[in-house]
């Protein structure tokens, strides 16, 4: 190893002797050069003045190693400026392995230091490999060629590594006594549901969980999954429960410790009560491993990893390990659609979660409530780390004594009661013996249902993240082994031949190539969905969507595609409707389309719009046209601003919009020979014209000076009819002819857009809404035929 000046010393220092030589052995502490340095001393001058004076002190330089001097980097007279390297030894142990802080192959202390100590000889070996053992660690040389050993014997096989949450992934635990009993009860209706639900209890744990039984219910098909991935997959388990917990699971779904081994990793063991790192299992390389859990969160987004459905059996329960965690953010599921009327019936209080992280600001920069945490010292600081833990305590003192199971089994228990009570009350009293006998034979409603095929979709999906990589792989190797002919013919390498690690592809890489797929061109606005303030582009949901090659928007635009509503009549979903090729849809098809990873058909989630809401549809958004309006620019997706200078131009070539562009000259006379036959004559269209303007002048400030509302229901005495005014209103100022288009203000119109900037709920009133609703009373009357063509009522 190269010996290294610290800088602590008094620098600059000049070297006056060299005390050892090559082939020389020496041990820590023996003396290995001398130097001087220079430093101003204040000393009296005999006169009683102090005087500051430069003085030179010799030094000798002492060995914090041991082992053979191989060579001298520095010579006898050289004046050093910085830490250098001043000597090459070597060492008879390297201690690149050591435990609870010895050396596990000399013995050696490694916390000893001296006063040239500049880093411990315990960071030698700081990686931790094992994952039920902090106490032993190893150096980087080392981890790397173990881990090159795993891999080598990983692609031999044809395996990845797959690390495996346990909570609300692959199982579902409560410590509700509740379970127990209906165990135990075959006439509860949620005996069916829960008589394969294991149990074991804790005698180690916290003072809080000291004794308490845990109900554990396996998710469905997770035998078989785990058998069939084990055979593509080497497994890992990775949770924030303690190591107790952990093991307790691994006894129930892998007794023989055939699947997991003792690759299991606590909460105990992983460093930190915040967050998952991948590092903390494979601290040098990470590109055949691949993640699933039922949060992304913790994990930061890492590319690596599959989201799945979180699982939740028992209903309301949750993850009972997840008070050390950021709380999940419910999302709002949407109106009832036709998805969910097909799907089969759910527990009543189960939702689709999806975690999120809300965010503070620090000047400019974001910091997540998860990196505030960890930052706080979770796992690191004693106190937080008791709070934490008594949280957690808590947590389960209250399941324990609550029975939240129990309370929601008994207001399902009260609605059954109500409604045999009413239907009793319809019957005749004479039969009540028959009644009584038919009310205790009637099936109770149960709480608990199990129909979760969540696993069997996740099987898919890592086996195809497992055939992709290693396509690449084979397709790597190929080329390199046998030559681009080769590669051309499709010839294939043997698979234990030429094996080099630096071709493997990178599960970070081929992963998102896959995922990016299924939303590529997918523009998303969020209504209703997520709270008011949330950051929409770092709100998980949002990272989740765009790890699947979705983009999010905060703006309804030209380009959006999909409008994801929590619900509807907001004006978000009202300016959506008048772009036709937007699919207004629930959260629960985007939760579909991401954990099922395919963009699913947008029918079945459609949300209902109210038909007040429904808005003119913008021109050129139908589904196919090739013409877009040429005031929807870029730049409207990012304001929502329109001005109507902007809609005049079109306008002023005689097209509303409803019209296409480009009409040319017959066809526009045909538009104006109809809207003068409409008004009555051509002698009177710019008396009309003028009239309307005058007439609609009056109203709009009546409407003002009134709230907004139209409460002037008759004609002025200048026309004959509401319709011109109607007109005016639904044309805002367009033409009746080419070059016509009276007075209008020149004010800006930013419609629903603007005023539902974050706050999906901004159902507010403004005037161009009292348009809106006029421009759609006269389309309905002359659909009707309420008014005839001289614009007189039928």
């Amino acid at each position: 190893m190269l010996l290294q000046l610290p800088p602590t010393l008094h620098y600059p220092i000049t070297v006056t002797s060299l005390l050892k030589r090559p082939g020389d052995l020496v041990e820590r502490g023996d003396h290995l050069f001398w130097y001087v340095y220079k430093t101003t001393v204040i000393e009296g001058d005999g006169l009683g003045n102090d005087v500051e004076v430069e003085k030179e002190f010799p030094i000798k330089f002492e060995s914090n190693v041991d082992g053979e001097i191989v060579r001298w980097k520095i010579s006898k007279g050289d004046i050093i400026d910085e830490p250098v390297n001043v000597l090459e030894i070597d060492e008879p142990c390297a201690h690149e392995v050591q435990f609870g802080g010895m050396c596990a192959e000399c013995g050696k202390d490694m916390t000893a230091a001296t006063y040239n100590t500049d880093v411990m000889d315990s960071m030698r070996a700081p990686i931790q490999m094992t994952h039920d053992n902090t106490a032993l660690t190893v150096s980087q040389r080392e981890a790397t060629r173990v881990e090159e050993d795993a891999k080598r014997r990983l692609l031999a096989s044809r395996r990845l590594s797959l690390v495996v949450d346990l909570d609300q992934t692959i199982i579902h635990a409560t410590v509700d006594p509740t379970v127990g009993e209906w165990k135990e009860d075959k006439n509860n209706p949620n005996h069916g549901a829960v008589k394969d639900v294991r149990a074991f209890q804790l005698t180690d744990d916290g003072p809080g969980m000291r004794g308490c039984w845990y109900y554990i219910k396996l998710r469905p098909g997770l035998e078989s999954f785990l058998q069939n991935i084990s055979e593509i997959y080497e497994l890992h388990i990775y949770t924030m429960g303690t190591r107790a917990y952990a093991q307790n699971i691994a006894n129930i779904i892998d007794p023989e410790r055939k699947l997991f081994g003792d690759r299991i990793l606590s909460r105990d063991e992983s460093g930190s009560l915040t967050a998952k790192n991948l590092q903390r299992l494979f601290p040098v390389d990470t590109k055949m491993v691949v993640i699933i859990d039922d949060r992304g969160d913790v994990w930061k987004w890492n590319p690596n990893l599959i989201k799945v459905s979180p699982y939740d059996f028992f209903v309301g329960i949750g993850d009972i390990n997840s008070s050390f965690l950021p709380k999940k953010q419910d999302l709002t599921p949407g109106p009832a659609t036709k998805a969910k009327r097909e799907k089969p019936h759910q527990p009543p209080s189960t939702e689709h979660h999806v975690n999120g992280l809300t965010q503070a600001k620090d000047g400019e920069n974001e910091v997540s409530a998860l990196e505030q945490l960890v930052t706080m010292g979770g796992g690191d600081n004693p106190a937080m780390l008791q709070e934490q833990t008594t949280q957690q305590e808590e947590t389960i003192m209250h399941q324990v004594e609550d029975r939240p199971l129990l309370q929601k089994q008994k207001e399902l228990d009260a609605e059954d009661d109500a409604s045999e009570s009413q239907a009793g009350a319809d019957s005749e009293s004479s039969f009540s013996s028959v009644d009584d006998t038919q009310e205790s034979q009637r099936p109770r409603h149960h709480l608990l249902e199990d129909r979760d095929t969540e696993l069997f979709h996740l099987q898919d999906r890592l086996e195809r993240v497992h055939r992709e990589f290693f396509e690449e792989y084979d397709r790597r190797r190929n080329k390199a082994v046998g030559g681009r002919v080769s590669a051309l013919r499709g010839d294939r390498i043997p698979r234990d031949k030429d094996v080099d690690l630096k071709l493997l592809p990178d599960i970070k890489i081929v992963m998102p190539q896959i995922k990016r797929k299924v939303l590529g061109g997918v523009v998303i606005v969020f209504s209703g969905v997520l709270p008011l303030g949330t950051d929409t582009q770092n709100a998980d949901i949002s990272l989740w969507a765009k790890s699947f090659g979705a983009v999010i928007s905060t703006r309804i635009g030209s380009r959006t595609t999909h409008l994801v509503a929590g619900r509807n009549r907001t004006a978000k979903v009202r300016e959506a409707t008048r772009y036709l090729k937007i699919k207004i849809v629930t959260t629960q098809w985007l939760l579909d389309s991401l954990t099922q990873w395919k963009k699913v058909d947008e029918e079945p989630y459609l949300v209902p719009v109210h038909p007040e809401d429904r808005g003119d549809p913008v021109l050129g958004s139908s589904p196919g046209s090739k013409l877009e309006s040429p005031w929807l620019s870029s730049s409207e997706d990012d304001t929502g601003i329109i001005s109507r200078r902007d809609i005049e131009i079109p306008r002023s070539s005689g097209t509303n919009e409803y019209s296409p562009i480009g009409y040319d000259a017959d066809e526009q006379a045909a538009v104006h020979d109809e809207l003068r036959e409409f008004l009555g004559s051509d002698n009177e269209s710019d008396t009309d014209a003028s009239e309307i303007e005058s007439v609609m002048g009056a109203e709009s400030k009546k409407r003002k000076r009134e709230g907004g509302e139209d409460t002037d229901d008759g004609a002025s005495e200048g026309t004959d009819s509401r319709v011109p005014q109607r007109l005016k209103v639904s044309g805002a100022g367009r033409s009746t002819s080419a070059g016509e288009g009276g007075n209008e203000e020149k004010e800006t119109w930013t419609g629903s857009q603007q005023r539902d900037d974050g706050d999906d709920d901004a159902n507010v009133d403004n005037p161009d809404d009292d348009e809106d609703e006029l421009e759609r009373e006269m389309l309905a009357a002359f659909e009707d035929g309420e008014y005839d063509e001289s614009g007189g009522d039928n």
